[in-house]
């Protein structure tokens, strides 16, 4: 399996502790208050936390610019999160989400109160399969009462994208089970639906130099797809090719972070970061 795509929003707090830790002398860090609510919801087998961050408003203007624009600069990611995660997922998102804004209907029914479940389970985990068991989500509503969502919102959701919801395919999103295939088996969108491991072990074997001593990571940032002849095809995620659009603001939001670097190691690893 491919190494999820790494967001810029991962550096955000090793970026604050390292701020937090040069104004230490200088703005003290206040108590953590014993009445904070650090509980915001629970549903399903989730609980959503929320957490209060000492000595935030201590840090300078510039020191909390580059915190928000690393945050930015990740949120531009979460859509290709999705569909890594899934081939179906941002549409399946996009259709409950305008079922979501826009049902008029009874919302204090069980049947609502599942959908919502359902929908914030899509959140939380960023598609439709568990965060760690990996498992497809079983909707506790029926289909006769979602198509009567999607009927009254005039949201459009048909073919494998709708049947999905309710059938039992792609019901694991990484598969280990070798007898139905760690590709075919796993619904991750880093290969096509229809490529084999074989296939796919085949095509970089071909790539690799078993002489160089320095050996380019192959795969890491694409998707390998097979075309109508049977041919295999290597998108490559970037700023031209795959998720451009998405990419192009992130790298914006980057090269804000870059004006308000600490230091000449922040502004080279930010740089290197546009680059990749």
């Amino acid at each position: 399996m491919k190494i999820k795509y790494f967001l810029p929003m991962l550096l955000t707090a090793s970026f604050l502790f390292s701020c937090a830790d040069q104004k230490k002398e200088e703005n003290p860090i206040t108590e953590v208050s014993t009445e904070f609510n650090y509980e915001v919801e629970q549903f399903a087998d989730v609980k959503i936390l929320r957490y209060q961050i000492p000595g935030f408003e201590s840090l300078t203007l510039n020191q909390k610019k580059l915190v928000y624009y690393l945050s930015q600069a990740g949120m531009e990611g979460r859509d290709i999160i999705y569909d890594q995660n899934y081939r179906h997922n941002l549409t399946i998102k996009r259709a409950l989400e305008n079922i979501y804004q826009n049902y008029a209907g009874d919302k204090t029914t069980d049947d609502w109160k599942n959908f919502e479940i359902y929908l914030k389970r899509i959140w939380f985990s960023n598609g439709i399969h568990h965060h760690y068991s990996n498992d497809k989500f079983k909707p506790e509503f029926s289909k006769v009462y979602f198509d009567t969502l999607l009927k009254e919102t005039k949201t459009m959701l048909t073919g494998e994208a709708y049947e999905v919801i309710f059938n039992d395919k792609d019901a694991k999103k990484v598969n280990l089970d070798e007898t139905k295939g760690l590709l075919l088996g796993s619904a991750t969108n880093y290969y096509g639906p229809d490529v084999t491991e074989k296939e796919a072990e085949k095509f970089y074997a071909l790539k690799i130099n078993k002489n160089d001593k320095m050996p380019v990571e192959f795969g890491l940032n694409s998707k390998l797809v097979k075309n109508a002849d049977g041919s295999l095809e290597e998108k490559v995620w970037k700023v031209g090719g795959m998720y451009s659009a998405s990419l192009e603001k992130m790298v914006g939001w980057l090269e804000k972070a870059v004006e308000v670097a600490e230091n000449t190691k922040q502004e080279e690893a930010l740089k290197l970061m546009i680059d990749y």
